[in-house]
């Protein structure tokens, strides 16, 4: 190449980079809120539509809606216990304290006869490093099963005829919610193609799976596919809002429940955390009003 070439080949590649530099970039031209297999799923801010108070002295590690109350599951030794909570006042209306040697983690409510939905139901809870799993009847907290728990037990949710655990992996393993032994299934959580990890509390939205993420302000709304056996998140509600407004004392994000009948028939969610002083009803994302009947399994 000649010596005088040079110079006019420089300035036409400073051109085509100076130009390249004032395009918008692919992304900010074409704001997309689906996910992607590469980028993962997007974020969306929840819609707070009212706060109720909570104790915030609880150590949340599973929460849901029965009857009109709160059932929680508290952890810590020496503190952990089973609650049912007026959400109203945040009052405690009824406690059954667990022995100190156990830490209480996710907590559901699963019919009692695995094959149906309809009749008797019973609460489960999980302990944390303790190796056993635990079911009460909920109307009275009497304990009605125990069963060995392999591993760690951070999240508990029902799924029909089963249970699904988290474990602080980013794998879900299930159990049979009559006998609460694993089934051997499990699936691999995946933002994009980027493993989850630290699942925490759980809870089943209609065909979705919902998971808080232990020390994130965020919950991954999930879409578990059996034949693949694998839960790829779809959104992620952003929590940093409620953060906000929350003391120092507040710690993790930690406890979902859903009320079907919320927000005028369209569902809502309670969330809160450990040691949070509030209870925070939010308005379910559109994605999963609008596609809650396609998600059921």
């Amino acid at each position: 190449m000649s010596p005088r070439a040079i110079p006019a080949l420089l300035l036409f590649f400073s051109l085509l980079a100076a130009a390249s530099a004032l395009a918008d970039p692919p992304a900010a031209r074409h704001p997309t809120s689906q996910a992607s297999p590469q980028n993962g799923a997007h974020a969306e801010a929840v819609t707070v539509l009212s706060r109720l108070p909570h104790d915030p002295d609880a150590f949340t590690q599973g929460l849901l809606l029965h009857q009109g109350a709160l059932l929680e599951s508290t952890g810590l030794y020496g503190q952990s216990s089973l609650r049912r909570v007026d959400p109203a006042t945040g009052r405690t209306l009824e406690r059954r304290d667990l022995p100190k040697r156990f830490f209480g983690e996710g907590l559901t409510l699963c019919p009692e006869q695995a094959t149906t939905e309809a009749g008797p139901q019973r609460l489960v809870q999980l302990t944390w490093r303790e190796g056993v799993i635990m079911a009460y009847d909920p109307d009275t907290f009497r304990l009605v099963a125990r069963h060995r728990l392999r591993g760690q037990g951070w999240g508990l949710a029902c799924r029909g005829a089963e249970l699904i655990l988290s474990d602080g992996t980013d794998t879900l393993r299930m159990l049979n919610a009559r006998n609460l032994a694993e089934t051997g299934k499990t699936f691999r959580v995946r933002d994009g193609h980027r493993p989850v990890e630290r699942l925490n509390e759980l809870e089943r939205v209609e065909g979705w799976l919902l998971a808080n993420v232990w020390g994130e302000d965020r919950i991954a709304v999930i879409r578990l596919d059996d034949g693949q056996g694998l839960g790829q998140v779809v959104l992620w509600l952003d929590l940093a809002p409620l953060r906000r407004e929350l003391s120092d004392k507040a710690e993790a994000a930690n406890g979902i429940a859903y009320d079907p009948a919320g927000n005028g028939g369209q569902g809502a969610l309670y969330l809160t955390g450990k040691c949070w002083e509030t209870v925070f009803v939010v308005a379910l994302p559109e994605l999963m009003r609008g596609q809650a009947s396609l998600a059921k399994q």
